[in-house]
C-alpha cells in the first residue's frame, strides 16, 4: 500500500463515530460538557507522548505539554525568538492502550500564528490500532475544552492522538468508560529522526495524519521524531546537537529554503555550515542511514536571489556538493535525494499558496504525493535496508 493509499484509506473507513454520528474523515466539533466513567490524570503513567523530546509539566498537575526541543532550553535553540514554533506538536502522537467504547479528551490548545495564505485549523486525529483516523475540530483559544469520540472497538487497542500541527497543546486529562483497561503503549519501530522547515512541519496538510512526514511514518511503520521548525531551518548547532542525541535508526532532513529566504548563511557560509550540522550529528549516528534532501519547487524564489544573494537552485547545488564531499571523505552513509523528484514544476498547481503569494508548500492534495515519493526516493537510495527497517511492530 502505497503513502497515497494511505490518504485515501483515511477518507473511507471509520474507526469510531462521535457522539454526534459523524462519519471518521470530517470534522468533529469539539462537544463540552460533564463528562462520567473513569477519570485519567494527565500525569497518568500509562500515557505515553511518542515524537516529544521534552514534557512540560503545568502547576500542580493541571496540564502536560509536549515539545520538540528540551523546553527548559528553548531559548537556547531559538534565541532569536519564536519559541512557541518548538511548542507545537507536529508529529507527537499521545498514546496508550484501552478497551474502552468512548473516549473524552480534556485539553487547552493555542491560537495558530498568522501565516502567510490560507490559515491553519486545529485539528487532531484519533487512530485505533493505525487504521483511519477520526478528524476533530479543536477549540483554540487557550481555554479548557474538550472533545468526545464515540464508538471505539471495545477491545483492547492502541490509541494515538495526533497532535495538532501549528497550535500549542496541554492535555488537562482523558475519561474513559467506567471500568475500562489502560496500559502503556509499549511496541517498538524503527525510530525516524526528521529535521526540515514549515514545509517538513506538516503546513497546508488537511489534519495531523495527512501531513507527508505522518504518511510515510505510518506507511513505513516508523516511530517518528520531527524537529521540523517553521522559518527555523537554519542549520543551528543546537538543532544538529538534539539530532546528534535523538535516538534513530534513520536520520533524514530537507533544507536550503530558510536559509534562501531569510538569508541566514552567505552562499559558501551555507555550504560550510551543512558539512558542519551532518558532522555534528554524525558524532552520535556515525553509521545510521542519513539521506539529505533539497528544497522543493518554489516557483517564486527558483532564481530570484534571497538577502545574502543565494537562489534556491542555488541551495540545493550546493546541497548535492556537500553531500558528495561528505560522502568522499568516508560518509557513505549520507546520500542526496533531489526536492524536485519529489516536489516539482509539475507539481506547483498542488501548492497551497495561490499564485500571487510566495508559492512554498503543499496545499492538503500536494502532501501524499510528496509522501508516496519521499518514501520511494527512501527506498531507491537505500535498497533492501530500508524495507528491513520499516517493519511495524504491533503491541
Amino acid at each position: 500500500m502505497s503513502a497515497g493509499d494511505v490518504a485515501a484509506e483515511a477518507e473511507d473507513v471509520p474507526v469510531g463515530d462521535v457522539a454526534a454520528g459523524s462519519a471518521a474523515a470530517k470534522d468533529v466539533p469539539p462537544e463540552v460538557g460533564r463528562s462520567t466513567g473513569r477519570t485519567v490524570a494527565c500525569n497518568d503513567p500509562a500515557l505515553r507522548f511518542r515524537g516529544a523530546v521534552s514534557v512540560q509539566r503545568g502547576p500542580d498537575g493541571a496540564w502536560v505539554s509536549p515539545w520538540r526541543v528540551p523546553y527548559g532550553e528553548a531559548r537556547l535553540h531559538l534565541p532569536e525568538g519564536g519559541i512557541g514554533r518548538a511548542a507545537m506538536p507536529a508529529g507527537v502522537r499521545l498514546t496508550f492502550r484501552t478497551d474502552s467504547r468512548t473516549l473524552v479528551c480534556r485539553y487547552r490548545a493555542a491560537p495558530a500564528p498568522r501565516l502567510n495564505g490560507p490559515q491553519e485549523l486545529p485539528r487532531l486525529d484519533v487512530v485505533c490500532d493505525g487504521r483511519s483516523p477520526v478528524t476533530v475540530a479543536l477549540t483554540a483559544d487557550g481555554g479548557d475544552a474538550e472533545f468526545r469520540v464515540a464508538h471505539l472497538p471495545g477491545r483492547p487497542v492502541t490509541v494515538e492522538l495526533w497532535l495538532p500541527t501549528y497550535h500549542q497543546f496541554k492535555l488537562r486529562s482523558l475519561v474513559l468508560d467506567a471500568g475500562a483497561s489502560l496500559a502503556p503503549d509499549t511496541s517498538e519501530r524503527p525510530r525516524w529522526v526528521h529535521y526540515g522547515s514549515s514545509i517538513s512541519q506538516g503546513r497546508g496538510a488537511a489534519s495531523p495524519v495527512r501531513a507527508w512526514p505522518a504518511l510515510v511514518a505510518r506507511e513505513a511503520g516508523l516511530d517518528l521524531t520531527s524537529l521540523a521548525l517553521g522559518a527555523a531551518c537554519c542549520l543551528q548547532p543546537m538543532t544538529a546537537r538534539l539530532m546528534r542525541d535523538q535516538e534513530a535508526e534513520l536520520l533524514t532532513a530537507c533544507v536550503g529554503i530558510n536559509v534562501q529566504a531569510l538569508g541566514s548563511h552567505s552562499p559558501d557560509a551555507f555550504s560550510s555550515a551543512l558539512v558542519g550540522f551532518v558532522r555534528t550529528v554524525r558524532e552520535g549516528h556515525p553509521d545510521t542511514p542519513f539521506v539529505l534532501m533539497s528544497t522543493i519547487v518554489a516557483p517564486d524564489r527558483e532564481t530570484v536571489p534571497g538577502p545574502s544573494g543565494l537562489t534556491v537552485q542555488d541551495c540545493r547545488r550546493r546541497t548535492e556538493e556537500a553531500v558528495r564531499l561528505l560522502r568522499a571523505h568516508g560518509d557513505t552513509e549520507l546520500h542526496y535525494v533531489d526536492g524536485l523528484d519529489v516536489f516539482g514544476p509539475c507539481d506547483a498547481e498542488l501548492l497551497l499558496e495561490p499564485v500571487g503569494l510566495d508559492r512554498l508548500h503543499p496545499g492538503p492534495a500536494g502532501h501524499p504525493v510528496f509522501a508516496e515519493r519521499f518514501l520511494g526516493a527512501l527506498r531507491a537510495e537505500l535498497g533492501d535496508r530500508l524495507p528491513s527497517l520499516c517493519v511495524p511492530v504491533t503491541a
